[in-house]
């Protein structure tokens, strides 16, 4: 597929709270280079990606707009815009500067909405939930990785504890990962038609009646949000890098 057909929306407007850190989260360092930088590395390593939009809150405009400056990532454009309050927010808002700037010129066109937090995500996990997503007939494809704990659903309990109610047979679930990849006519119909809270982008897609393929992920992909998190993000950093 054409890289100038494939669009990237970062959502990286995350405090760092939970990680304990005194600047907001994508700029936190791994190593020497923000978490944001990673994972823009990372979608342009791919080979895929022709341009990419980070969205922040409007208080990081100007921390991220320095940190951005002087990077090289060769063909793929990186340009910024203010988020919303929420994560959702934050995606409807760089899908309207995107839209926007396409006009009526959408068909053949896939986005891929990466958290900046997922700083290691293998490029070529990239190119095969493109890959994917382009190939249809599902609307978009989203990378997976198996469910390794057993896996219980509670109700509320007496005296404010909570009590067991089933438990989900394992086989049948998965941990979700991005770049969520979706063809961008059905991602705008799904904002269009979808109001209320969503766990993730698929979902919001799945409500709108579209169907989401899954591709197997990748244990480097992991979200960045505690300490523990940083700890074993440096320690597969360290470990052998995999295309």
């Amino acid at each position: 597929m054409r890289t100038d057909r494939v669009h990237a929306l970062v959502p990286a407007a995350g405090t760092g709270t939970r990680l304990g850190a005194s600047v907001p989260k994508a700029l936190v360092e791994l190593d020497g280079r923000a978490l944001l930088l990673r994972a823009l590395d990372g979608l342009a390593a791919s080979g895929v990606v022709g341009d990419a939009l980070v969205i922040v809150s409007g208080g990081m405009l100007g921390e991220v707009d320095a940190a951005l400056r002087g990077n090289d990532w060769g063909p793929m454009r990186v340009a910024v815009c203010r988020g919303g309050a929420e994560r959702a927010d934050s995606v409807r808002a760089g899908l309207r500067v995107l839209t926007d700037r396409l006009g009526d010129g959408r068909e053949g066109h896939v986005v891929a909405v990466h958290d900046a937090a997922r700083c290691l995500t293998p490029p070529g996990l990239v190119r095969d939930v493109v890959a994917a997503a382009v190939a249809g007939p599902a609307a978009g494809a989203v990378p997976v990785v198996p469910v390794t704990d057993t896996v219980k659903t509670v109700a509320p309990g007496p005296g404010g504890t909570e009590t067991v109610t089933g438990t989900p047979d394992r086989a049948t679930l998965r941990a979700v990962q991005t770049p969520q990849v979706f063809a961008l006519p059905a991602f705008v119909e799904a904002h269009e038609r979808v109001t209320g809270p969503v766990t993730d982008d698929a979902s919001l897609v799945e409500r709108a009646g579209f169907t989401v393929a899954a591709v197997p992920g990748d244990p480097r992909a992991l979200k960045i949000t505690t300490p523990t998190d940083l700890a074993l993000a440096r320690v597969l950093l360290g470990g052998e890098e995999t295309p």
